[in-house]
């Protein structure tokens, strides 16, 4: 495929900074979540926890449509370094309504960068949607698995813009696509399940791969 064929709903009332809160980033996934009240109270007779479930919209996640996208704003590879406690996050749109998620910040550094402005070296957080964090959980399902960001592990990401919204006091980058690197070849890893149609996840070979990202950045491929 050439290209990928977004399949979110325009919404102009949503601010950029909002929409990268969006599952699986600005463009790849979109949707609302819906709150579905207060859940099961938490053990030890805490506060019962708020449930919000996330509703994308899959779309394409092969390597000729990821590396086709044109809304990757970031495309890096990188090493997970750590994880930190899942976070809270709300955004007010435009319209004055708001937009809620929790995720866990993943912790990355940059080893290699084929598009953006991000720095090799630097350490940067991903946001992987779901968890639970001050009294909600947001559920999603069309989200990269959590086992996907076990320290150590090599990843190529092809994210958002990395800024923070509203709530956030620091910034963060959604993966639009994400890919992870397993010896010779890169395997999907975007949703959790395999691919966006419920087949197995695509693979590639990493060498070939790696190339056709080089050539993000005007190198190339080798």
């Amino acid at each position: 495929m050439s290209a990928v064929r977004t399949t979110r709903p325009r919404a102009a009332a949503r601010a950029a900074a909002a929409v990268a809160l969006l599952v699986l980033g600005a463009t790849a996934c979109a949707g609302t979540g819906t709150d579905s009240g207060s859940g099961a109270a938490k053990k030890g007779g805490a506060e019962p926890v708020r449930v919000i479930s996330g509703h994308p919209y899959a779309v394409d996640s092969s390597p000729e449509a990821a590396l086709a996208f044109p809304l990757n704003e970031n495309v890096f590879e990188g090493t997970v370094v750590k994880t930190r406690p899942d976070v809270y996050a709300k955004d007010v749109l435009d319209d004055g309504s708001t937009f809620e998620v929790v995720y866990t910040p993943v912790v990355v550094r940059v080893d290699e960068v084929h598009k953006g402005g991000l720095k090799k070296g630097a350490e940067v957080v991903l946001r992987s949607m779901g968890g639970t964090a001050d009294g909600v959980r947001y559920e999603i399902e069309e989200a990269p698995a959590k086992n996907v960001f076990t320290k150590g592990a090599s990843l190529v990401v092809f994210g958002s813009t990395y800024e923070a919204v509203d709530s956030e006091s620091a910034p963060a980058l959604t993966p639009n696509f994400l890919y992870r690197e397993a010896g010779d070849t890169v395997v999907d890893a975007t949703y959790a399940d395999g691919a966006h149609d419920g087949g197995p996840a695509a693979r590639a070979d990493r060498a070939k791969f790696l190339g056709e990202l080089r050539s993000l950045d005007g190198h190339s491929a080798s």
